[in-house]
């Protein structure tokens, strides 16, 4: 017999991990609240429908717990999965996702969003249930040129994205997000954020970001900062790739600042311990000598002065 676990285990796979907008599925009405219908839409997290959207003309829900009706999916509202009666021209669901992007672009207000797919100029993006457009120049603040036959870093993934442009004209619904937007955003708030915070002599962790032959610069989680090639280590330094790569942590000291020309300097050698040098032959030649001389006086100390009286009787005698 299966036990417990083993049927959990088996009902939890079984369940769908998300739906695409305008996706038409079976639900099980669980409860019927003020606001939402809650439903069971075999998935982990539970599907929501505007209760207004059930309402019959005196005002009153049509449906009830364990009525099994039709709906389309919108959007993710927090945890839960939005959606709206299929055969409701004007949800309040659409309504709602609606206010929402237009809330987030009058108050630069960040939503997640996903790319779907490349598309002539940039990409296609889902945010909030509409069918968006990032492009390309806006999909990161460094574009990165991807080698034949390489996968897109983007596509299928979720971002967060700032709305452009929202309206309609005479192309229909107009939506333009911006990822570049959010990152700039979040750099902006962390350089503030370090400008008040970064001293000369403090000692952080950082991220090697890029490695040139005169230095490698470091991201302090905002802003960057270059370690000249002589301050990666203790010995000297021909190539800084000998030393250090991109990806690598690295503890840095703060040797300068200059926020007025966006110049950070740093070390990594000074947050190390500086390796003995090695000495000559000769060093340790007259290091052996002072130590002979050290260890005789040593041996011999308390008789200088019987030295001294033998040396003075000497004196007082005469031969001859």
């Amino acid at each position: 017999m299966m036990d417990f676990a083993s049927l959990l285990d088996n009902q939890l796979k079984s369940y769908r991990r998300g739906f695409n907008p305008g996706d038409t599925v079976k639900a099980r009405v669980v409860t019927v609240g003020e606001e939402y219908v809650t439903l069971d839409v075999n998935a982990k997290s539970v599907g929501l429908l505007p209760v207004s959207d059930v309402l019959d003309e005196e005002g009153e829900p049509t449906v009830r717990r364990n009525d099994e009706i039709e709906v389309s999916f919108v959007a993710m509202q927090r945890d839960a999965f939005l959606f709206a009666k299929a055969d409701v021209a004007s949800s309040a669901a659409v309504a709602a996702i609606d206010q929402t992007i237009q809330h987030a672009f009058n108050n630069h207000l960040a939503l997640e969003g996903k790319v779907v797919k490349e598309v002539k100029g940039g990409y296609e993006v889902t945010v909030a249930g509409h069918r968006g457009f990032c492009p390309y120049s806006q999909i990161d603040r460094s574009r990165r040129q991807l080698p034949p036959g390489a996968e897109n870093p983007y596509v299928g993934k979720t971002f967060s994205f700032l709305v452009q442009e929202y309206g309609e004209d005479e192309r229909g619904a107009n939506l333009i997000v911006s990822r570049r937007a959010v990152q700039e955003k979040e750099l902006q708030q962390a350089k503030d954020y370090l400008r008040d915070t970064l001293a000369v002599d403090q000692t952080h962790n950082g991220t090697v970001v890029k490695v040139l032959d005169f230095g490698a610069f470091v991201d302090l989680g905002g802003v960057e900062g270059l370690v000249p090639a002589r301050e990666i280590s203790w010995d000297k330094v021909v190539k800084p790739s000998d030393f250090v790569k991109e990806g690598d942590l690295v503890t840095v000291k703060v040797l300068a600042l200059d926020w007025e020309r966006d110049r950070i300097s740093l070390s990594i050698r000074q947050t190390q311990a500086k390796p003995l040098k090695p000495r000559t032959p000769e060093e340790l030649a007259a290091e052996a000598e002072a130590k002979d001389v050290e260890d005789w006086m040593a041996a011999n100390e308390g008789k200088t002065d019987s030295f001294s009286n033998i040396g003075s009787a000497f004196d007082g005698l005469k031969f001859g």
